[in-house]
């Protein structure tokens, strides 16, 4: 695996100069209004002057995105994957701009404003119109990072199979779309969480993780009964809260095989002892 940080900053000259004498490859600058530059680049943590570069940005405060990059043989040997979402396509209807799908689309008799958790879906999630796919299979819609969307034929070919089921999505008029359905994920899991860092909220007592942004996702404690399950515990920070989506290893590899574009997996971490 590798450990890969995406860093964003304002540059000037002298700090320009800087990170090339430390052997970064920095791209074309977006020179900005007095001279400083608009750098994005990224940066692996194998390369030889990370110590330093990892100190001269900690000196900056410039914006760190990190993410892990897996080695093919290391997805193909996990026994269970999390599921991440590579494209994020529009927002949940009606009125978007008010938040409104969450009282159209969710139970909200357990949902706290503040942090986010307790919602439970109650009906069909609506969109502006049928999706435009493109070579993609798979999507979420913005804001919601725990549900995915898929085409009625990759939901036939992969997901059905696996006694997954769908439910429609309807436009904004009510109407069922025809090129788009949600994957139903019916079983919910504990995942190990010694270590992980979280939150408590101060309005509700309950708790959430940090998202997980570098290496394998945490071990599952149990062993699930169905090929594509969400974790009991939330993740995310401020007013966001979303349950992670794992699958097995079965089921990956009908994904790969089928070449669904629109996710990417990581691999769940085995827990020890086993």
């Amino acid at each position: 695996m590798k450990f890969i940080h995406r860093i964003g900053l304002r540059a000037t000259a002298s700090q320009r100069k800087e990170l090339e004498s430390l052997g970064v490859k920095l791209p074309a600058d977006i020179v900005l209004p007095g001279g400083n530059s608009l750098l994005a680049f990224d940066v692996d943590e194998s390369h030889p002057n990370w110590p330093a570069l990892s100190a001269v940005f900690r000196k900056w405060h410039v914006s760190d995105l990190p993410r892990t990059e897996f080695a093919k043989t290391e997805i193909q040997a996990a026994k269970w994957l999390n599921l991440m979402s590579d494209w994020h396509h529009g927002y949940p209807q009606p009125n978007d701009d008010a938040f409104g799908y969450r009282e159209a689309t969710y139970d909200l008799s357990e949902y706290c404003p503040q942090c986010g958790v307790g919602l439970k879906q109650k009906a069909p999630f609506q969109m502006r119109g049928e999706p435009k796919w493109g070579p993609n299979g798979i999507l979420q819609l913005n804001w919601i990072f725990d549900e995915y969307f898929v085409t009625p034929e990759v939901w036939a070919t992969v997901f059905e199979p696996s006694g997954i089921h769908c439910r429609p999505v309807l436009s904004i008029g009510g109407s069922e779309l025809e090129s788009v359905v949600q994957l139903v994920v019916e079983q919910e899991i504990d995942i190990v969480t010694k270590g992980l860092r979280m939150e408590r909220c101060a309005r509700c007592g309950r708790v959430k993780y940090v998202p997980i942004t570098k290496g394998r996702f945490p071990p599952i404690a149990g062993e699930p009964a169905t090929r594509m399950v969400k974790t009991k515990q939330y993740f995310g920070s401020g007013a966001s809260a979303s349950k992670a989506v794992l699958i097995s290893h079965e089921l990956s590899l009908v994904f790969a095989a089928e070449n669904i574009r629109g996710a990417s997996m990581r691999p769940v971490a085995e827990r020890e002892g086993i």
